[in-house]
């Protein structure tokens, strides 16, 4: 937890509301868990009425089966943002307030390194998966709509026979690019998915991986981290003693326990009981950067050479003024030309070796220089900051990749998730 301002979320709603045929208080509590909130405490009540009127008692003459139930959260404001959405489609009859709090003391300092929990009760229940001969053009809509790029796949006894991602499509199954292309354009654009596919007709068995990496749901987390780690996952199919699916924990998942636990608010003067590895300690010191005068020529050969798939955006001072992502390239040009501009940059050739037709694509591009291009204020993290605090604002802004920089705000390194959370099972 953390000291300072804070938000405070009370949700109001009867014992015998159920989610899924499962308690409602107990639904919520797991997703509250899984969403990385600090804590939540349930309270029963003895006595109420709501918007019923019906008043219910504990009382032994009159024992009621649907007593109130109040849960509390306290957590940081961007969080209770976040879980909001999943509380009201969860809960759509509670009574939800919000209100605005001061934490005086956060109780017990943060341990680096992850709380022995086990992986079911970090994992998510409720797993969206396909089977072997499901039709590749449906898994890949599958994937644009969620949050996620890997899928497991089930036989018809829900045992996991395999996996499929989008790296499964780019190399075998004739998608040109990476979904997080198609992700930001418009949803128009997912109608040529036929034709982004060189047979639409061909299934998942075809494409899937077959080496399966699973994990019991009764492994404690940091041991299934460190898993995900060397083998390089971003998610984990957890399976019972039968190799049935029982829930998928992810790399997000992970982050979320990280950010539960430790402490939100770092400052140069903190001091994290266990502390060792700092971002520093792990950050890489080649960025991929471009002064914001640069032109588009510039900016175009970084990016297609780059294997952080972004390049940094610098001023006079060495300070970072903007980050440009692939994606960015996409939404600053017109829809007419986002499949030339896509194929564009599929094929990662050298700005000097493109076609005349694919210079013409940007030439579309509705800037001339990083300056215009560049998504600005990018979410930085300092050097000396420790990798679980820095793991925490990866997770909260939904960064994999973060700028680093010294104490006077100058561009020093940029650091990914893997690395971090590499030094933190150490």
């Amino acid at each position: 937890m953390f000291t300072g301002r804070a938000a405070q979320l009370t949700v109001y709603f009867g014992e015998s509301d159920q989610y899924h045929s499962r308690a409602l208080y107990a639904a919520l509590l797991e997703m509250l868990r899984r969403e990385g909130c600090s804590g939540a405490t349930v309270t029963r009540g003895i006595a109420g009425f709501g918007a019923s009127s019906v008043i219910h008692t504990s009382a032994i003459l009159r024992l009621s089966m649907d007593m109130p139930i109040v849960i509390s959260v306290v957590d940081r404001p961007q969080r209770i943002e976040r879980i909001i959405p999943h509380i009201r489609e969860m809960a759509p009859n509670a009574l939800i307030t919000l209100a605005e709090v001061e934490v005086i003391q956060s109780g017990a300092p943060f341990k680096e390194g992850l709380p022995d929990v086990k992986v079911s009760e970090v994992m998510r229940r409720e797993v969206v998966s396909v089977h072997s001969d499901s039709a590749l053009t449906e898994v890949v809509r599958l994937l644009l709509d969620k949050d996620f790029t890997a899928v497991p796949v089930i036989d018809d006894q829900n045992k996991v026979i395999g996996m499929i991602s989008d790296s499964d499509l780019l190399k075998r199954g004739g998608v040109a690019v990476t979904l997080s292309l198609k992700k930001a354009t418009d949803p128009d654009f997912v109608e040529q998915l036929h034709k982004a596919l060189r047979d639409p007709g061909r299934k998942v068995a075809e494409v899937m991986t077959r080496e399966v990496v699973t994990i019991a749901p009764d492994t404690l987390l940091a041991k299934a981290a460190r898993l995900m780690v060397d083998k390089h996952l971003k998610r984990l199919p957890v399976v019972d003693n039968q190799g049935r699916l029982v829930g998928i924990l992810g790399r997000l998942d992970v982050l979320n326990t990280i950010a539960a636990v430790h402490i939100a608010q770092w400052h140069p003067q903190a001091r994290v009981a266990g502390s060792h590895a700092t971002v520093a300690d792990v950050m890489t010191r080649e960025v991929p950067t471009v002064h914001e005068s640069a032109n588009l020529e510039e900016v175009f050969h970084l990016l297609v050479s780059s294997s952080h798939k972004r390049v940094v955006v610098i001023d006079d001072r060495r300070q970072v003024v903007g980050i440009i992502a692939d994606s960015d390239l996409i939404s600053r040009v017109s829809r007419e030309n986002w499949p030339g501009l896509i194929e564009l940059l599929a094929s990662k050739l050298p700005f000097e070796k493109i076609s005349a037709p694919a210079r013409e694509h940007l030439s579309k591009l509705r800037a001339r220089s990083a300056k215009d291009l560049m998504t600005r204020n990018p979410i930085t993290v300092r050097q000396e900051m420790p990798v679980a605090s820095a793991l925490v604002i990866s997770a909260e802004n939904a960064t994999k990749r973060l700028p680093v920089i010294d104490a006077d705000g100058r561009l020093v390194g940029i650091v990914g998730r893997t690395e971090m959370m590499r030094a933190l099972l150490a």
